[in-house]
């Protein structure tokens, strides 16, 4: 069932899954989905769950093979964050549901957190490695997965008709200008 879910919210998107549907299409009982989810917003929740345990499997395996300096390995980060997107994009259109809240178990909430927190760990080391400008490292944190949040979402929706670069070179130069960006402002605030 959640894989047949997987490929609706992909073709439809989140808002056209109904569990009768999904009924229909698994080809079981109008009540079967009710035995394994007690309404949609579990059913979401669990594929919520399971894109945040597949993007942190993605994330390590990225950081497991990036070049051991911090900032490959931010970028790294960010190439398999991207990657993740564009390849469960069903997943992903769920992940960030702001309906969502309050609604997720705490294997759910857990997984979300550990992948959050690699992204914070990289970061931090870049800040230790002076890749990244010192001090608080929540807005450098927030910089970098807005970046590429944002271009995951535009990708995944199908939105950059309008640029020339190829959708495959994206991640690659996205995450690259960003540490760029963050080494450079590092060495200008030790100019200072």
């Amino acid at each position: 069932m959640v894989q047949t879910a997987l490929k609706v919210i992909d073709r439809r998107g989140v808002d056209a899954l109904t569990l009768k549907d999904l009924a229909v299409r698994t080809g079981v009982s109008p009540g079967a989905p009710y035995h394994h989810f007690s309404d949609r917003s579990e059913l979401l929740a669990v594929i919520a769950q399971e894109g945040f345990e597949l993007l942190e499997s993605a994330m390590k395996q990225a950081s497991e093979t990036a070049l051991q300096t911090p900032a490959a390995n931010l970028q790294a980060l960010g190439c398999a964050y991207i990657a993740f997107a564009v390849s469960h994009r069903g997943h992903f259109k769920v992940m960030f549901r702001g309906d969502l809240q309050g609604k997720e178990s705490v294997a759910h909430s857990q997984a979300g957190e550990r992948a959050f927190q690699l992204l914070c760990d990289a970061v931090q080391a870049c800040q230790a490695a002076g890749a990244a400008p010192k001090g608080n490292p929540e807005p450098w944190v927030l910089h970098a997965w807005a970046t590429v949040h944002g271009l995951s979402t535009l990708l995944v929706d199908g939105s950059l008709k309008k640029i020339s670069i190829a959708p495959d070179q994206l991640p690659q130069l996205i995450t690259s200008l960003g540490t760029q960006m963050f080494s450079a402002m590092a060495l200008a605030s030790r100019k200072k």
